[in-house]
């Protein structure tokens, strides 16, 4: 079995508040994107997964490992697991979810081994996605949706994703939870309506600039003011819309016909660049 993983950015994160599990709540369009892993999927009785390049420092530690062993535990009547390798396309630590996007594909995988498409499956499969990373869950679905809570409320959003994307790979790694500690949120802060507005962006993308913020650039931008050049780069070369992805460091543009993506691409060829269109699932 072959599996594509895709990568995902974020229009507009809004950090609503610190809850009392530590987490945070937020709010965020996510959309898939044509930037992905591929995983090959044999059949094993014990779980196992190889990355190329290698991520992590033992495979252990390796999300579609920990996504495998999970689903055992909370399928243990099931024949198989699996063998799994990972040709890693999608930089690691950037807020493109490639991590999260590999163990939510892993998990599906092995429950299709294991002949479960039932709603049951499908709760628990969320379950187990959840508690491997806050991005997971919404890498079962891997279509645009409105991304609540810690990460576990998607609600999906059924209109198109019409832009060719120009992703900017910096190659700073960003700490996750460091840019989380240092937003200094506590308190409540009111959720903007993130799906009207984009819809509205669909019909007059004017005021999407203005209409979706990322709240983790004011503190990422100041620990690497680079990503502030780049974002206005993007933005001096015809983007629609730029910003960092999740808590970065990724930054990307959103273009309205793939000549004005490549065109951009040729404005930043100093800088290491993907042209990506949309992802669709398979």
């Amino acid at each position: 079995m072959i599996v594509h993983a895709p990568a995902k950015i974020n229009l507009g994160l809004e950090v609503l508040r610190k809850r009392p599990d530590g987490y945070h709540d937020i709010a965020s369009i996510f959309l898939p994107v044509a930037l992905s892993d591929t995983l090959t999927v044999e059949r094993s009785r014990t779980p196992s997964c190889t990355c190329i390049p290698p991520v992590t420092g033992t495979p252990d530690q390796n999300l579609v490992y920990q996504a495998l062993v999970r689903y055992a535990e909370a399928f243990p009547a099931d024949q198989w697991s699996a063998k799994i390798t990972v040709e890693k396309r999608i930089p690691t630590g950037g807020g493109l979810g490639g991590g999260s996007s590999d163990a939510a594909s892993a998990l599906m995988a092995v429950a299709s081994l294991n002949g479960r498409d039932d709603a049951d499956s499908h709760h628990r499969l969320a379950e187990i996605a959840l508690s491997l990373g806050s991005d997971v869950p919404f890498f079962l679905t891997r279509s645009a949706a409105l991304v609540e809570g810690r990460g576990e409320i998607i609600t999906p959003i059924d209109v198109p994703s019409p832009w060719w994307v120009v992703l900017v790979l910096p190659g700073i790694h960003v700490n996750t939870a460091q840019a989380y500690s240092t937003l200094g949120i506590t308190g409540g802060k009111a959720q903007t309506d993130l799906v009207e507005k984009y819809r509205k962006s669909l019909v007059d993308n004017s005021s999407m600039q203005e209409d979706f913020t990322n709240d983790f650039e004011r503190a990422v931008f100041q620990q690497h003011p680079e990503l502030a050049t780049i974002k206005q780069r993007l933005l001096d070369t015809t983007a629609t819309y730029a910003a960092m992805s999740g808590s970065g460091s990724t930054m990307f543009g959103l273009y309205t016909t793939v000549d004005n993506a490549t065109s951009a691409i040729s404005n930043l060829s100093d800088l290491e660049t993907r042209l990506c269109s949309p992802f669709t699932a398979a």
